[in-house]
Formats: C-alpha cells, structure tokens, sequence
C-alpha cells in the first residue's frame, strides 16, 4: 500500500519535511518513489509547497496521505475532502466535571428513592393508623 507522507530533512532543532510519496511499510526516512513537495513549519509563515498534479495522481492510483499530510494538502486546496478530526483525550479538568457531574447524578437519583420510599412508608404508617381507628371504633 502507497503512503504520501512526511520525511524529515534538516538539522537538529530546525526541522524541514519532504512530502514522498512511499510504501507504508518503509521507514519514515527510507526509500521512496517521488518527492511532491516540501514543508517548512519553522518560517514564518509556514512555507508549504506541493505539486498538485502529480499528488493529485498518485491520490488516484490508491495512495493514502498520512493524518498530517491529509491535513496540510486539505489547507493547501489539493483536496476538497476535509480530513478527519483527531482523536484527543479529555483534559483533567474535563474528566473531573464529568466524574462530578456522575457523581451528583448518583446522588440525585438515590435521594428521590430515599425521598419515595420514605412517602411509601408514611403512607403505609398513615393507613396502619387509619385502619387501627377503625378498627378501634367498630370494636366500640
């Protein structure tokens, strides 16, 4: 399977990326079939530049762009398929609200049980009495 995605070139701290067109299986700077552009994310702005023919190409004979490619081709116009969002876990503070949130949910629930079966109770209470009356004026 044909993979379009980034290799990196450039030297320490100052990363630069070809974007290649390769095998799935090589390595992230191995061998490759074609170079289809370049990015730079250290300029400012970002300089991206891609041959839109030949990516455009190698898009049909099956060639997958990875996540990151996907995106850059998406911003550069080469695609009109907007790439899928990220999956990202929730922050701290997210999991904590939504552990509070359950939580309080929890609590609600079990206090209207609490709250209905003390009704039940009474109302069990109040006819035991109610009967106990009766019972008391027909024995006079």
């Amino acid at each position: 399977m044909l993979r379009i995605r980034l290799r990196r070139t450039g030297q320490k701290h100052q990363p630069s990326y070809r974007i290649v067109v390769a095998h799935k299986e090589t390595k992230r700077d191995g061998g490759f079939l074609e170079i289809v552009g370049h990015y730079n994310p250290t300029t400012e702005p970002r300089t991206l530049q891609v041959n839109a023919e030949r990516t455009q190409y190698w898009l049909s004979v099956g060639a997958q762009p990875s996540e990151t490619v996907a995106r850059l081709l998406f911003s550069a116009g080469v695609t009109t398929v907007e790439p899928k969002r990220r999956v990202t876990q929730p922050t701290k503070a997210e999991r904590e609200a939504t552990e509070a949130a359950k939580k309080a949910h929890v609590e609600a629930v079990k206090a209207k049980k609490d709250a209905e079966a003390a009704a039940a109770k009474a109302a069990e209470e109040a006819a035991k009495a109610a009967a106990a009356e009766a019972a008391a004026a027909g024995s006079n």
